[in-house]
């Protein structure tokens, strides 16, 4: 980019800024030093846009080129007419002034909303960025936001915070919070919201960022509302999760059925015979249904509906962290199933 710089210019809009098509007409006019353009009466879009692409042409002989990046592109499409996108659009089809139109969006479906003459001049050249990151990599993204890179500080101060970031990302609560949050979302945006109230409140009495600021900005931050619905199933209910979590961790596909479940529920049953509620068996398969209804598991496809429920073979949509939190904080969890869901029963 940096070699290329002198032979283009380079337009920046912002859908969050440009909130209509005039004010990206005005912004492009300013940012292609037409001077008048405020001046100017804005008489139609196409106009207007042709005259600001004439003065461009005609004051610069040597960048004869205009790259539109469009941020939040999304934004755009909602715009009245679509006159801007259809204006950049179809002069990127004509030779007149050399233009490249980037738009950049976190919608999949942002094609859906062009409308058919913007549509039809849109080259449908996609670029997908998709990356999702590993857990050790996602911990990196963590102590880079904190950690401090500028010359500006004095060594030895920069060297001990960076060092304290070293320290707290290694400690053991912060990474049950880090791994809780990658769970839920991978999306950065909330590791970064998680690091503002932390970060706010560093100061002269407070000069490090301690494991439990962390605990503390999570809870503000993400309300799970699995672990609340975790909190509300019956012993029962939670037992049957339980035994689901333990027959995904034993094998290699997480997928299971309701024979499975029972099996597994019964043999702890059977081991805590003294100690645990026994139940018939419909009343554990209803109680199994309602865990379908509340959306806690689900089929993992539809081509055995001519199978007995029994045999469906279903998938957990609860996270272990998240198992692992609604037990805590369950009002009056049985011991045995406390110590069930940390220790599985070995056949």
């Amino acid at each position: 980019m940096a070699e290329t710089a002198d032979k283009f210019v380079q337009v920046n809009l912002n859908g969050l800024i440009q909130t209509d098509d005039k004010l990206a007409l005005l912004s492009i006019g300013e940012q292609l030093e037409v001077e008048d353009i405020r001046q100017r009466p804005i008489k139609s879009f196409g106009e207007t846009f042709a005259y600001i692409l004439e003065s461009f042409k005609r004051g610069n002989p040597e960048k004869n080129s205009i790259s539109f990046i469009l941020d939040v592109f999304d934004l755009f499409a909602r715009h009245r007419n679509q006159s801007l996108l259809y204006n950049l659009f179809d002069t990127c089809q004509s030779a007149n002034v050399p233009i490249t139109v980037i738009g950049v969006t976190c919608r999949l479906d942002v094609l859906e909303l062009l409308e058919k003459r913007v549509k039809s001049r849109f080259s449908h050249r996609q670029i997908y960025l998709l990356h999702t990151p590993s857990f050790d990599q996602y911990v990196a993204i963590f102590k880079s936001l904190l950690k401090i890179e500028s010359s500006g500080h004095k060594r030895t101060q920069l060297k001990l915070w960076n060092d304290h970031i070293e320290k707290l990302a290694s400690d053991g609560s912060v990474i049950d919070i880090l791994r809780r949050l990658f769970d839920y979302s991978k999306d950065l945006r909330l590791l970064k919201s998680l690091l503002m109230m932390p970060v706010c409140l560093v100061q002269q009495g407070h000069p490090n960022i301690t494991p439990d600021d962390i605990i503390q900005s999570c809870k503000h931050i993400v309300k799970d509302y699995k672990v609340l619905l975790l909190q509300g199933l019956s012993v029962l209910e939670l037992s049957l999760i339980i035994a689901m979590k333990h027959l995904t961790d034993k094998r290699r596909n997480s997928t299971f059925t309701f024979e499975m479940v029972y099996q597994e529920y019964m043999q702890f049953v059977l081991t805590k015979s003294q100690l645990v509620e026994k139940f018939p068996r419909p009343v554990i398969f209803k109680a199994y249904e309602r865990l379908v209804d509340m959306a806690l598991i689900k089929p993992i496809n539809h081509t055995h509906k001519r199978l007995q429920k029994e045999y469906w073979q279903m998938s957990l949509l609860v996270q272990p962290t998240q198992i692992a939190e609604a037990l805590q904080k369950y009002p009056n969890c049985p011991t045995s199933v406390m110590q069930w869901a940390l220790n599985p029963i070995h056949s």
